[in-house]
């Protein structure tokens, strides 16, 4: 069985060198940090505040063997008709990455490019290039150049797995796309409709946690007794 190119450990053969994302790559190139996931993820994420280290990623070491690492995979890319690997969508400024270390892994599927950024904050090099053991690579190779900044690649996929949790505060945005295919395998897919209504029983869910911890429904029922044991609606306007 052909394993695919997402599904493939990292190894020597994809790898390209190390480099550092600085805040001249964040602010030159347009788009965001994308993360997709299903419900129980979602709930797990907004419980703790950050997207944790839920996911594996393998690596093939030169010297020892395979082993897989937890991380957390996240992209560059936004898919118009709907996302693969979840319902719902993460969207993060592309700042977050500023100051994180990596690996820069590249691979030609039979379809498209794709490039891997793998967070790597050691300071001992694991691969080598050519026989260079430490080889820095300039990131912005990987984009394109447009006028005075810098874009996605024209049909190359970008992923991004993080090593090291991002805090939800930072998120811009949460909401439901279409999942017409699930490639882990978690559900049978979800029209965007029906994300939307999950969403929002969702988002209701932890808005009501948010009230509870911050201690505004005790008060409530304090002042208005009748309210004790009553269900609290929240209506959210289209």
């Amino acid at each position: 069985m052909k394993i695919s190119d997402y599904q493939r450990s990292f190894a020597t053969e994809d790898f390209r060198g190390y480099f550092r994302w600085k805040e001249g790559l964040s602010s030159s190139l347009a788009g965001a940090l994308y993360h997709a996931c299903h419900e129980d993820e979602l709930v797990e994420i907004m419980r703790n505040g950050k997207l944790t280290l839920r996911s594996q990623w393998g690596i093939n070491l030169p010297e020892h063997g395979e082993c897989t690492v937890p991380g957390v995979w996240t992209g560059l890319n936004y898919y118009n008709d709907g996302n693969f690997y979840g319902p719902f969508l993460i969207k993060f400024p592309i700042e977050v990455l500023t100051g994180r270390g990596f690996m820069a892994f590249r691979r030609h599927g039979e379809d498209r490019e794709r490039y891997f950024f793998v967070q790597y904050e050691a300071l001992i090099p694991i691969f080598s290039f050519k026989g260079d053991i430490w080889r820095k690579v300039d990131p912005k190779t990987y984009f394109e150049p447009n006028d005075d900044h810098l874009s996605l690649k024209r049909g190359a996929i970008y992923d991004i797995v993080l090593t090291q949790p991002v805090t939800l505060e930072h998120a811009r945005a949460i909401y439901a796309v279409a999942h017409p295919r699930c490639i882990p395998a978690k559900c049978a897919g979800l029209t965007k409709p029906r994300a939307a209504a999950k969403m929002k029983r969702i988002a209701s869910d932890e808005f009501l946690r948010r009230l509870k911890g911050v201690g505004i429904l005790d008060k409530m029922t304090k002042t208005f007794p009748d309210l004790e044991g009553e269900l609290v609606q929240v209506e959210f306007n289209e």
